[in-house]
């Protein structure tokens, strides 16, 4: 696909991406995304995993698996995905949740 950040890898059969995006500049979307989100309600796998949306205008912009207070939470790994950038979301250094961001 033309344009397209992801390339095939070598012989194990992973994914990379070409694209280099600025920690700080994901991290300021992400403040300002939260900033406006609000949690949807909880909801469980049938797997016993716990789902927490996250809703920005009534749309799922990620999700929580803990309960966390949006303000308390930072970005931890990132990464340019086909249709935005995907961070991590920690609380006192444990991944607690998702968020895709545009930056």
């Amino acid at each position: 696909m033309p344009g397209h950040p992801w390339h095939y890898g070598p012989h194990w059969g992973y994914y990379h991406s070409e694209v280099e995006i600025d920690r700080e500049k994901v991290t300021e979307a992400t403040k300002a995304l939260l900033a406006k989100a609000t949690t949807g309600d909880a909801w469980t796998d049938p797997h016993g995993g716990r789902h927490i949306p996250l809703l920005v205008d009534h749309e799922i912009v990620g999700n929580l698996w803990d309960d966390a207070a949006l303000t308390s939470l930072e970005v931890a790994a990132y990464w340019a995905a086909p249709f935005g950038v995907k961070a991590e979301l920690s609380h006192n250094g444990r991944i607690v949740g998702m968020v895709w961001v545009n930056v």
